[in-house]
Formats: C-alpha cells, structure tokens, sequence
C-alpha cells in the first residue's frame, strides 16, 4: 500500500510540475519567446529606444530583438541583450521613437504609372501652356497610338472662357488620335473628338447606370466630360492600349513601394480600379520574386451594371491570384461619385450583391462621400443590414470608405453592424466645406465620434486622388489633422481653438491607432501585425521625434529614420 500510495504521489508530483511550467511559460511569453538557446539568437536588436509598442495597453518599452523577420522580444534593454550574438546587428536608437509600420487603408498604389507613363498637365495653369505640353508630349513620341494624361481639371471654366467645348480644346492639338485625361479624383474624363469617335458615342447614346455623358444644353451633341466609372469605361475599353502593361504594372509597384518605405507604410489596402488582369500578374510576378516590401490587400471592382452576374468571375480571379505577400478578399463599390448627389446603383440590385458578395465570403469595401440632405453611406449600411439579414452576422469587416456625410444617427449603425469606416484624415483640413454651419458640422467628417462609440476606425490616404497627394500619402500628416482638423502647412499652436466643431477631433493615441492595429484589423492581419508584440511580423519604423512630446502641429513634419519590412530594411534617410 505505502509503495502504491507513493507511485500516486510521484505521478501527481510529476504532472503538477509540468503544468507548473507550462504556465510559467505561457506567463513569460508576452515578452520573451522562450529560454535563450543558440537558434534564438536575434538578427537585429533595437536598444536605447522609446518603443511605443500599441498594445492592448499601449505600453512603452526601451528594446527590441527581431529574427527570422519576427518579433523575438520587447522589454527593456538587459533583456534584449541575451539575444545577442556574434552576428547580431545592434542599432542604438539613442532616445529615438519606434513604432509599429504604418497601414494606409485606402492607396490606389498602382495609379503611381499615371505619373511614370503619362503626361501630367498639372503644373501648368493656362489653356496654351497645356496645350504647348501636349504639343511637345506628342513631339517626344511621335508614332504613339493613343494620348492618356492627367489633370486639366479647369477644362469647364477654360471652355466657358474660350467659347468652345471642352473636347475642342483637345482637338486643336489632337485631332488625328484618341486622348483621355482623367481628372486628379479619377471620377471624371476629358476627351477629344477622336475618342468619342472610336467610342461611339454620339447625342443618342444613352447615360449609362451610375454614368453620366455631359452634353450641349442646345445640340445634345457630347461635350468631351464623361463621369463616373460605368461612363469612363465606355472610352477607357476601347482604346488601342485600355491597360497599362505588366512591365508598366512591375515598375510602378517597385517604385511605389520606395515612397511607401520613405512614408513608412508596411502595409496597403489597394481597390483596384481597372478590369483586366495586368495588374494581378504584376503583382504575382514580383511576389514570386520575393520583391514585395508591403503587405497588400487588394480589392477588385464591382461593375454596377452587372449586378450578381459577375460574381462568378470575381471568385476565378480571387482563387487564381492569391500569394505571400498580397491576396484578394474584397470587391470595391461605388455608392456615389463625386459632385452629384446621384446613387451609382439601384439600391435593390446594390443590396442584392452586397449580399451575394457577403455570402461568397468576400469583404465588401463601399466609396460613399455624400453631401449635405444626401447620405449613400446609409443606403450602404442598408446594403450591408440586409446581407446580414439574410446571411447572418460573421466576422465580414465590410468597409465605407471617405464618409464625408454621414448621418448622426447611423454611427451607432457602424458598431451594431461591424462595419468599419475608413476616412481620410489629411483631408480633414482642406477648405472644402468651409461653408458648411449648424446640424451640418455634426454630420461632417466624424473621427472623434467612432473612437468614442468603440469603432475599430482605419485610417487612409487614397493615393493620388489629390493634387497634394504626396503630402496626404505621408500617414504624419493624417496623425497631425486628424487631432487638429485643420491646414497643417498653415496652423500654429495659437489655431489649435479654431476647429469649429472639435467634438470630432482625435487624440494622439487613437489616431496611432487607427494607421497601425486597426489598420491591421481591417486587413485581417492583426494577429501578424499592427503592434510591437513578440510573435508578430517585425513591422518598424524609427522616427526623429517622439510624437508624444512635440506640439501636434509639427507632427506632420516628423520624419520617418529607417523602416523595416519583416526584419528587412527597406528605408533609412539618408541624414540618419
């Protein structure tokens, strides 16, 4: 009896020490990920730092060791010392500031091209400057097909003064091949007579869904200004080259990721515009390579005139394209343009795919701006109430993107629903809506409202669909405006009691918040990224500045020292 009552004891003993340190482990593990054994020693250690690591408790540490192009350990500097090897870089950060990589939860990325392949008339102000630089753009290549370009967004004050039709002025120096210029929002197309000519399109061409054909008040006759998507692609799919190319595609990507690094933006989600697949292979090419310094998350268009129909096609391209870093999850929509207070879809067939997109397990992404008295971000939260209605309620992180206009009362729907808002805070201080006094300031450009009703807001640039597209890319910019609300190339501390409806405006911390873990959230990687925690992907950028300690007017002036991508510098300035 005694020697079976003391093999139980043993049995028992021996368990209880296992669990014990099971636990032990488990309790140790927020830090360190084990004992330090030779395959543990780092690549790179951090040291010296102020390490603002967006954790669950927004904790400050000193250092930080990464291997394999993970997170190791974050703690103080002694602990990081253990990871030391024979070959372990080590960068005394000397009181600099670390954070985790930022996410732009809105980046057109690839329309850089417009920029690397086409003529820019933006730096030109009058109609025979621009006209001069097409002039000399079609000297340079003489024996090109098409015209494509950006800018001449006055084309309409330039006509009035002029007395000709906007297409007119384009034929004056092109008249013998088709041009397009799209406009800095992208919502809106300029062509000449040999466009609409290749087109089709005359007086009796009917406005497409969501689309609209400016035309002569007197003659009906087109005027060269096609809005919106459904109407741009009218021109834009039967031009000799539709598409930009997959060597286009390859170098725009590259060249884009070196701003993005600059930026230090580790992480992208990218609504993709165009119908055809060279930006894809662009993307599968360089991925293949190993060439992706970002974590991109691309979403495909929804044409609204095919409704349900083109559901089957998304999924073909969502299975074929899916690699190490990239994947397609979302499809884009668009519940308004931009100008008109006019619905892109039928709200019936809006809701209907919506649903069927939400049951194909695809996130669903909605462009909605608005007005004043006009709301698309409530019919897309209709779109979404009624996929969840018929579907039920799963972890979709279904997006409206913009959100200029939303109704006081639908903020509550965001956090009932589980949709995110993903807004543009650099935009927050441009003179848009200067004009705009009482109820209205209270339906325009919420931010403080979401944090404060416990919405996991993401915050985004939408490159380039500004002329000032490189200042709002910069995510310093959007922290600064986001908590001042107001021009930050003009505003001094003295300004910061101007907002005139500061109850929107964010803290520091929550607009941090909003470009690291949320942006994570939003792209289903917060389990990999978004915040300094060991485990996670080593996402980290270096500033010259601890933003908590600067006034938050020069916030928007701190520069970004080094960036690194898993583990992998990508940027370091060159002063640094």
């Amino acid at each position: 009896m005694k020697k079976k009552y003391f093999l139980l004891f043993f049995i028992a003993l021996l368990f209880s020490s296992v669990f014990t340190g099971c636990s032990l482990e488990k309790k140790s593990s927020n830090k360190v990920t084990g004992k330090v054994t030779s395959n543990q020693t780092a690549d790179l250690i951090f040291k010296n730092g102020e390490v603002y690591t967006v954790d669950k408790d927004r904790s400050w540490e000193k250092a930080v060791a990464v291997k394999n192009g993970k997170i190791l350990y974050v703690g103080d500097n002694k602990g990081a010392a253990a990871f030391k090897g024979n070959d372990t870089r080590v960068i005394d950060l000397k009181g600099k500031m670390v954070m985790p990589g930022f996410t732009d939860s809105h980046n057109h990325a690839y329309l850089m091209a417009e920029s690397l392949f086409w003529l820019s008339l933006n730096s030109y102000s009058t109609v025979e400057k621009r006209q001069q630089a097409i002039k000399d753009y079609l000297k340079e290549h003489p024996n090109i097909k098409q015209l494509r370009g950006v800018g001449w967004d006055d084309i309409k004050r330039d006509s009035k003064s002029r007395g000709l039709a906007p297409k007119e002025l384009l034929d004056q120096v092109v008249p013998d091949i088709p041009a397009v210029f799209i406009s800095n929002g992208h919502h809106s197309i300029l062509v000449n007579s040999k466009a609409l000519e290749i087109a089709g399109i005359d007086k009796n061409t009917p406005d497409p869904q969501g689309g609209t054909i400016e035309r002569d008040p007197k003659t009906g006759e087109p005027t060269g200004i096609l809005n919106e998507f459904s109407a741009e692609n009218l021109v834009i799919n039967v031009l000799p080259q539709p598409d930009f190319t997959v060597k286009q595609y390859k170098k725009t990507l590259l060249t884009w990721q070196k701003t993005a690094a600059e930026d230090g933006v580790t992480s992208v989600f990218v609504p993709v515009h165009y119908p055809t697949e060279s930006l894809l292979k662009a993307f599968e090419e360089l991925d293949n390579a190993g060439k992706l310094t970002v974590r991109y998350d691309l979403g495909l268009w929804a044409d609204e005139n095919k409704g349900t129909k083109q559901i089957g096609r998304l999924k073909e391209l969502r299975d074929k394209y899916q690699g190490k870093s990239y994947k397609i999850d979302t499809i884009k929509i668009f519940a308004d343009g931009v100008g008109e207070n006019k619905l892109v879809w039928d709200q019936n067939v809006l809701e209907k795919t919506v649903a069927a997109l939400d049951k194909e397990g695809f996130r669903v992404y909605i462009h909605a701006i608005g007005n004043q008295g006009f709301y698309p971000s409530h019919n897309a939260l209709d779109a979404f109430e009624y996929a969840a209605k018929l579907n039920g309620k799963r972890d979709s992180r279904h997006v409206i993107t913009h959100l200029d206009w939303v109704k006081e009362d639908d903020v509550a729907r965001f956090k009932d629903l589980g949709v995110i808002p993903t807004p543009q805070p650099s935009w927050f201080g441009k003179d848009w809506y200067t004009n705009v006094r009482g109820k209205g300031l209270k339906e325009l450009n919420h931010m403080g409202s979401y944090f404060e009703a416990g919405i996991p807001v993401a915050s985004s640039s939408d490159f380039p669909s500004t002329d000032t597209f490189k200042r709002d890319m910069y995510p310093l910019t959007g922290l600064e405006v986001g908590i001042t609300r107001l021009d930050p190339d003009k505003t001094t501390e003295d300004d910061l009691n101007k907002v005139v409806w500061p109850k929107e405006k964010a803290s520091l911390e929550d607009m941090i918040t909003s470009y690291t873990i949320n942006g994570a959230h939003l792209i289903f990687q917060e389990d990999e990224r978004g915040s300094i925690e060991a485990g996670k992907k080593a996402d980290l950028i270096v500033l010259d500045k601890n933003l908590f300690q600067i006034p938050v007017t020069s916030i928007g002036e701190a520069k970004v020292l080094m960036t690194f991508f898993e583990g992998k510098e990508v940027f370091r300035h060159p002063n640094y």
